[in-house]
Formats: structure tokens, sequence, C-alpha cells
């Protein structure tokens, strides 16, 4: 009986593993829909006090900043592809790493496509994932020699 308990034990920790690496890859992909849909009280509770936001610009933002740049149409996604997503949980923290190909409207009303390579980190607080970093670098085409 001893060992069945401790089987259990052991088996229900690494369905809560799987689980919150699910749930993290589930606030990467809130995420991306609340920036889409400028949800300014959605994006409060999906990024953590702590934000620090590289842009692939080198533009820094903290919560503050980033939430106002989407609400006042600065930052303008129209779209936002993820690809080559990985989730990693280690402890109440996750890593997110991928590509994510982001239509963006410039004041001027074109559109542009940005396609960036990024890791993220989240951390589980508050009974749920926030983003608290944010760090992208932008892929250009492999030029010919």
């Amino acid at each position: 009986m001893k060992k069945l308990l401790i089987l259990g034990c052991l088996l229900a920790s690494f369905a809560g593993f799987a689980q919150n690496e699910e749930s993290l890859k589930e606030a990467e992909l809130s995420r991306f829909n609340l920036m889409v849909a400028k949800d300014q009280a959605g994006l409060e509770k999906a990024l953590h006090k702590d934000l620090v936001y590289f842009h692939s610009s080198g533009v820094q933002d903290n919560k503050e900043s980033y939430i106002a740049s989407i609400a006042s149409g600065k930052s303008s996604y129209l779209a936002i592809n993820p690809e080559d997503l990985q989730h990693r949980v280690y402890g109440k923290t996750g890593i997110n790493t991928g590509i994510v190909n982001i239509l963006q409207k410039a004041a001027d009303g074109t559109q542009t496509t940005l396609r960036l390579r990024f890791t993220d980190v989240f951390v589980y607080a508050d009974k749920r994932w926030q983003m608290v970093s944010w760090q992208s670098t932008k892929l250009v085409p492999a030029q010919k020699p």
C-alpha cells in the first residue's frame, strides 16, 4: 500500500508538470490575442508588474509603457502567428522560445510584417502565468555571398 501511495504521488507530479507546460503555452497564445485585440484589462493580468520588454529594435518598455503603446496605437498588432514554439517549466518559472510572424500597422497606415525569434520568461504568481521578460531579434532572409 505504501508503494502504491508513493507511485501515485510520483505520477501526480509528472501529470502536474505536463499540465504546467500546457498552461504556459495557453498563457503565451492568450497574450498574443490580447495584444491584437488591444485588450488593456487582459494585458494588465497577463503582464507581471516587473515586466522588462525589449523590442527587436532595442527599445525597452516596462509594463505601463508597453500597455500604453498598444492602447495608443503606437504598437499596433494586426496579427501574430507563432511557429516553432517550445515551452519549459522550472518550478514557478516558465520559458517560451519560438518564432512569431507579426503583421503590424505603422502610424501612416502602412502594414509591415516582422519575423522575430524570441525568448520570453513567465512567472507563476497570483494563480496565473504572467510574462516578466521579452527579448526578440529580427530574422532576415539569408544573403547570398
